[in-house]
């Protein structure tokens, strides 16, 4: 029998962590079918103020989603769960796809719903092929170049949207999605990696590999929630809510290769102190 401090155990769970993502995306929710831009405005500050809550409290928790290397200064892990969680976020798309596909289109329900797996599927692709770079300069270009391929691929979208599109064009939107969901697969597997190994600790280093697939899970509800909001804002005009939707995904995944960037620094001057 194992002594009692080598057995295992299961972590306890970081259910104040979780709750306070749940009023995140909640409020985001609620801010898109308020009237009014006023009660927008305060539903969208009360999810501020919620998420900064949450890091105010896994700072301090002991049961937490991420490790607490997250949160100590010139730590990399923060950089990365950001860019893995902006890149994910452009996922949220999906949601309205198959709707633009039929409104602006003219597509049948088959043909539309097609554009909802379009992104998957250029993620999958991608990602065979991206994981087997290995040189630490490529590595870190994938990263970065990712969020910025997803956001190209998003703004292309929104600019080929078009009242009553032509067949034509309503088919080049099947490569463009592709190309999106590429960005993805090219930067996703690198960061995933570097969370796991950004932490020595064998315990931290469990929870780092269990926060990749948590911020994921939590950039897609929540993307799907501002994905809402934005499609709201467009009114009843479909053409208008396409490209709010679209344009405003670009703008925040791009983001995605700022903070890529700000990981690879971290790194280096990690990698350059003594010890």
């Amino acid at each position: 029998m194992l002594p009692r401090g080598e057995r295992g155990t299961a972590p306890p769970v970081p259910a104040l962590s979780l709750v306070l993502v749940f009023a995140v995306t909640a409020a985001v929710s609620a801010a898109a079918v308020l009237p009014g831009t006023a009660a927008k405005a305060a539903a969208l500050a009360a999810a501020a103020a919620v998420a900064a809550g949450f890091v105010l409290h896994e700072r301090r928790s002991g049961p937490r989603v991420f490790p607490r290397a997250t949160y100590r200064p010139g730590s990399p892990l923060k950089w990365v769960y950001l860019t893995i969680g902006l890149l994910t976020f452009g996922v949220a798309v999906e949601s309205f796809l198959p709707l633009f596909g039929r409104r602006l289109g003219g597509l049948p329900p088959l043909a539309a719903g097609f554009f909802a797996a379009a992104v998957s599927l250029g993620w999958s692709a991608a990602q065979i092929g991206s994981s087997s770079a290995v040189r630490e300069g490529t590595i870190r270009r994938l990263r970065a170049g990712g969020p910025l391929l997803l956001a190209l691929g998003l703004l292309a979208l929104g600019l080929l949207q078009r009242e009553e599109a032509p067949l034509w064009l309503a088919v080049a939107w099947a490569p463009v999605l592709f190309a999106a969901g590429a960005g993805i697969g090219l930067a996703y597997p690198h960061l995933a990696v570097a969370a796991m190994s950004s932490v020595s600790d064998p315990e931290e280093g469990r929870r780092a590999a269990a926060a990749v697939a948590a911020v994921t899970t939590m950039s897609t509800a929540l993307g799907t929630a501002v994905a809402g909001l934005l499609v709201n804002l467009g009114g009843d005009a479909t053409l208008d809510a396409a490209r709010h939707l679209l344009f405003g995904f670009a703008a925040i995944c791009a983001l995605g290769a700022a903070t890529a960037r700000a990981a690879g620094r971290s790194e280096r001057t990690r990698a350059a102190l003594p010890g």
